[in-house]
């Protein structure tokens, strides 16, 4: 199994004004939706993860994903000669906030390890693992496509596996899981569990000039207010 830790500083995108308040887990009245929540959120309520990304612009590239045309509009407008941009919103915005963090050691993480999941000995593990509720729900294997895919029934299971993990003098061994995003494998980004420590460094507002949101804007063909 791989173990690995963020560099200096990780980056998010969140709602103003606590931009890493760490949100509640699906209910469970949701959990037999294959979309609900994100992807390593708790199965069971016991645990809360918020998510981060190596670079701002991972984070930009991960929440305007939503923003983009639809394909079906996408096709029509080909059609008739031209090509839809996505509109968002200024509210969008003004309602946001980027911050970068850092995670700090403490008594309960002195060490702050990431369960790497893109790593093929800990997908191997998992795999073992988790072959019981890989096999209810009909999964022959804990490949790429499954743990980047979009049922979030089997990943909220890896989140929930990696939370209780403890070493022997009863700590928590993951501070969180480390993965690439499904929209691009050059985006790195972390889920941390709630018991971590984080330290700000800075914040700053999401102008519509920021170098990151432009490129993102280009990469979706979106139009930001």
């Amino acid at each position: 199994m791989r173990i690995v830790s963020p560099g200096a500083g990780v980056w998010r995108v969140g709602r103003t004004p606590d931009p890493i308040e760490f949100p509640d887990p699906p209910r469970a009245d949701e959990l037999d939706y294959p979309h609900a929540g994100n992807r390593f959120d708790s199965p069971t309520e016991n645990f809360r993860v918020c998510y981060f990304a190596s670079d701002l612009e991972a984070c930009f590239g991960e929440t305007l994903s939503r923003f983009r045309p639809d394909p079906a509009l996408v096709a029509a407008a080909e059609e008739e000669g031209f090509m839809p941009a996505g509109e968002v919103p200024a509210d969008w915005r003004n309602q946001r906030i980027a911050v970068q963090v850092e995670f700090v050691p403490s008594d309960l993480l002195p060490e702050l390890r990431f369960l790497d999941v893109e790593a093929l000995r800990t997908r191997r593990e998992l795999r073992s693992e988790l072959a019981s509720l890989l096999a209810y729900y009909g999964y022959e294997d804990l490949d790429v496509p499954t743990v980047r895919g979009g049922d979030r029934r089997i990943t909220r299971w890896i989140g929930k596996w990696a939370f209780e993990q403890r070493d022997t003098d009863g700590l928590p061994i993951f501070a969180g899981i480390r993965y690439l995003s499904r929209l691009n494998t050059d985006w790195e980004c972390w889920a941390v569990f709630h018991d971590v420590e984080i330290r700000e460094i800075t914040r700053e507002p999401i102008e519509r000039e920021n170098p990151a949101l432009e490129a993102i804007a280009r990469h979706y063909d979106l139009r930001v207010f």
